[in-house]
């Protein structure tokens, strides 16, 4: 068809900074030249655009391009059957039936009108199991050609055009603006540490071959508590470890005689409990390294073998030995952490130093991802403002089900303070910073958008409030933001040329 695009955006802006109607409500009615025009009109489940022709009685119009976009994932309609209901003055009606979508998305129609004045247009899509009613709203019929209006209407300025086909082939969103209440916050910069217990480092309390059939958990492996990470046969030249083992044998062995001998009335209390006291100090001796009297079922039961075991639960982060090396007393050979929960240090400005003691929580993001992670539970906050970096840290809990973040990371982000601030707020990630100004896209038509620069408030991470540039209701692009500012360096304004589908 060719519906005049750069009234026909026009047009559609006749609501710009208004609420999207309520599903029950006809979209307005928008006439452009020539009596054609455009209408864009929410559902609960479905974005109408239509752009329709002018309108001759009893003469078959050019095809309405009626686009219908899914709101769950925003990609078109791909198949179900289409009825578009025409009711005119007099008790007027067409019905025409559209099986199936054209193309991905686009039905066509081509109603012919029988009689002059208002008519009111109805979708009704049966698809996905359903029936969902979209209304389109009134336009007019002409008794002639020589009746259609001629007034020319010039479109507002810095129009941005992408058609729905290009909406479709991308990832893309649209977010409504709404009133949100999110703290105040103060910008920071951290790193993603562990916290104190949740990091082991495992070294060798004995001189020894680490044995190659033993157990050979790698990195990235989940170990328990208690669980042996390696066997290791000692052989240093005293035998210590051996020695000390033996020691403990020694002392149960005598401390069951004891027990036997004071049963019977041979021996006095004060002998048994010199056994017992003697046992005692063998076995935390013996313990001291890492020894175990019992057997477990991961190296056999050879006494004379060490089995290094994780002193927590987690995931071997690191291992530094390998089976079949000698390794001296104090050797690094594992590292064990706990990845479940982990910290995120902000290093908050010594300025701000003051405000740290109102802190609600904080949102920060790693580097290499977009996603906003959410610290509500304060661990610490600290004392002393470090004299090199000048800044005060503040720990916080940070749950890690995922394992999506790493020891080590940077981060930046923003703590949240005090009572919080109202006002109409934006997905975070519906704002651009393009040189140093902070950008939204906002959709005024099925394919058209404006460029606003806005000045922004409090942010919680997922919502930002802005503090001019979007009313509420105001429909803002969340995904594919900068595929419009694409659009937008070569077709800053709506040219007056057709639309072919």
């Amino acid at each position: 068809m060719r519906v005049n695009r750069a009234v026909a955006v026009a047009a559609a802006l006749s609501c710009v900074g208004c609420d999207s109607p309520p599903v029950d409500e006809a979209a307005a009615a928008t006439h452009s030249h020539a009596g054609g025009g455009a209408v864009t009109h929410w559902t609960e489940s479905l974005e109408l655009f239509v752009e329709y022709p002018p309108h001759v009685r009893g003469v078959a119009s050019v095809p309405w391009a009626i686009h219908l976009t899914w709101l769950a994932d925003w990609k078109p309609v791909r198949e179900g059957r289409l009825v578009l209901l025409l009711r005119g003055p007099g008790g007027a009606r067409e019905e025409i039936v559209l099986p199936a979508p054209a193309s991905p998305g686009i039905y066509s129609a081509s109603p012919t009108l029988t009689e002059t004045g208002t008519w009111r247009a109805d979708l009704t899509l049966t698809a996905r199991g359903a029936d969902h009613a979209i209304p389109v709203g009134q336009l007019q019929v002409f008794p002639s050609e020589e009746a259609l209006p001629h007034d020319e209407e010039q479109p507002l300025p810095g129009l941005i055009a992408l058609q729905k086909e290009e909406q479709w082939a991308m990832p893309f969103e649209i977010a409504v603006a709404e009133t949100r209440r999110i703290p105040n916050s103060i910008p920071v910069t951290g790193e993603v540490t562990v916290p104190a217990r949740g990091l082991a480092h495992v070294s060798t309390p004995v001189e020894g071959l680490v044995l190659v059939q033993g157990p050979s958990p790698a990195p990235g492996d989940a170990v328990l508590e208690g669980e042996t990470l390696a066997l290791i046969a000692p052989t240093s030249i005293d035998d210590s470890y051996a020695r000390m083992r033996a020691d403990v044998e020694d002392a149960e062995r005598e401390a069951d005689r004891a027990e036997r001998l004071f049963a019977a009335g041979a021996i006095a209390g004060r002998r048994l409990e010199e056994a017992r006291h003697n046992l005692e100090v063998a076995r935390a001796a013996f313990e001291a390294v890492g020894g175990l009297r019992s057997a477990d079922g991961d190296g056999g039961s050879d006494p004379h073998v060490y089995r290094l075991r994780s002193p927590i639960r987690g995931v071997i982060a690191d291992r530094h030995v390998a089976p079949g090396e000698h390794v001296a007393v104090g050797t690094h050979a594992f590292t064990v952490v706990r990845p479940d929960t982990l910290w995120f240090v902000a290093r908050v400005p010594a300025r701000h130093a003051e405000a740290a003691s109102e802190v609600r929580g904080a949102w920060f993001t790693v580097e290499g991802a977009g996603h906003a992670h959410a610290a509500d539970r304060v661990v610490s906050v600290g004392s002393i403002i470090d004299a090199g970096s000048r800044t005060l840290p503040v720990r916080f809990a940070v749950a890690n089900p995922g394992g999506v973040l790493k020891v080590g990371m940077l981060a930046e982000g923003h703590l949240l303070l005090g009572e919080p601030v109202e006002g109409v707020a934006v997905p975070t990630r519906a704002i651009l910073d393009e040189d140093g100004l902070s950008v939204v896209y906002v959709k005024v038509g099925g394919e058209a958008f404006q460029r606003r620069v806005v000045e922004t408030g409090p942010s919680d991470g997922s919502w930002t409030i802005l503090q001019s540039g979007v009313a509420s209701g105001e429909q803002v692009v969340a995904a594919g933001a900068y595929q419009v500012r694409l659009a937008s360096l070569g077709n800053v304004e709506i040219s007056d040329h057709g639309h072919p589908h």
